[in-house]
């Protein structure tokens, strides 16, 4: 994954998981490493890549959740 789209998720992820009040800022952040990304893709391909970034977005946070426990046997 490159270091662009991994610094993008991870924004994501705490902006969609952060205390109410760091959400303005946290989103600020997402927004300009959204338009840095942006920048670098055709205008034509944009909607492709709205799509592609939340399917990745998914992906990352399956990613990040922790296996479950099994209980202990009794």
């Amino acid at each position: 994954m490159s270091p662009d789209l991994e610094r993008l998720l991870t924004a994501l992820y705490d902006r969609d998981t952060c205390e109410p009040e760091q959400r303005e800022r946290l989103q600020r952040i997402v927004n300009r490493l959204l338009q840095d990304s942006m920048q670098r893709v055709p205008v034509a391909d944009r909607a492709r890549f709205l799509d592609a970034l939340g399917d990745r977005y998914r992906q990352f946070l399956r990613a990040r959740r922790k296996p479950p426990t099994l209980p202990p046997k009794a």
